[in-house]
């Protein structure tokens, strides 16, 4: 073959495998693809384990109710740093009306699906214990309970609003309410999640929202004084 022929001729590909740019292709396209399902997979497994808690949030409400009937008021909750998983009731009162879900006490999960322990608040009035001949009914609402720590038209002091500020109310004057703070825990990163945990008497109930400055992730549950009051007249707890 002359020189002038060498030179032209087309130059062969290498025999078997892949050039560096060909795997750096490859490489890059599996990195997309594999971001591309990490996300949809993340949210998945979230929306898993709000399912989850909020299956185990309904269980709490018969919990709740059960107790009521059986004890004739609703549990303490655990204050003890760090809990322990009983209620604290000192005498014929709680020592506090907010603390940790007493998962021992009740017999129920310590955690929900994120492992983090659920918030409980309620009360007094519907968790003090039964003292004979000390339970003042609100006027009007007939002879005092003697199977019961409130009477029928008893009211609480907690109120679940659909905003830290400037929200609708939710629901009013209710016993007792149980918080998941979801997958961030107790570390609030909006109003509407701090509101869930500052130990008040008032809380926030909403849709979920993923957005940095407005994020909620919080799951809750509440007992209506109603239903309440109509276990406790099917168990002769009351009036």
């Amino acid at each position: 073959m002359s020189t002038e022929a060498a030179l032209i001729a087309p130059v062969a590909a290498p025999a078997g495998g892949f050039t560096l740019i060909e795997m750096a292709v490859v490489l890059v396209i599996i990195g997309l693809l594999l971001g591309g399902m990490l996300m949809p997979l993340a949210t998945q497994m979230e929306v898993t384990q709000r399912q989850e808690t909020e299956r185990v949030l309904d269980e709490f409400k018969d919990v709740l109710l059960g107790f009521a009937v059986i004890n004739g008021r609703l549990p303490c909750p655990d204050t003890n740093v760090p809990p322990d998983g009983t209620e604290n009731l000192s005498g014929n009162a709680c020592t506090g009306v907010s603390g940790t879900w007493p998962w021992l006490t009740l017999g129920t999960s310590e955690y929900d699906a994120w492992n983090h322990h659920f918030t409980y608040r309620v009360s007094a009035v519907f968790a003090d214990a039964i003292a004979a001949g000390t339970v003042t009914p609100p006027l009007g609402c007939g002879p005092a309970p003697a199977q019961a720590s409130f009477a029928l038209c008893t009211q609480g002091d907690i109120n679940v609003f659909s905003k830290a500020t400037g929200g609708v109310t939710v629901a009013a004057s209710v016993p007792a309410v149980v918080v998941s703070h979801g997958k961030n825990g107790s570390t609030a990163t909006s109003a509407d999640e701090l509101e869930n945990s500052d130990g008040d008497n008032v809380f926030v109930y909403r849709d979920y929202s993923s957005v940095a400055a407005n994020r909620y992730d919080d799951l809750l549950i509440w007992i209506s004084p109603n239903i309440l009051g109509s276990r406790m007249l099917t168990a002769r707890r009351l009036p």
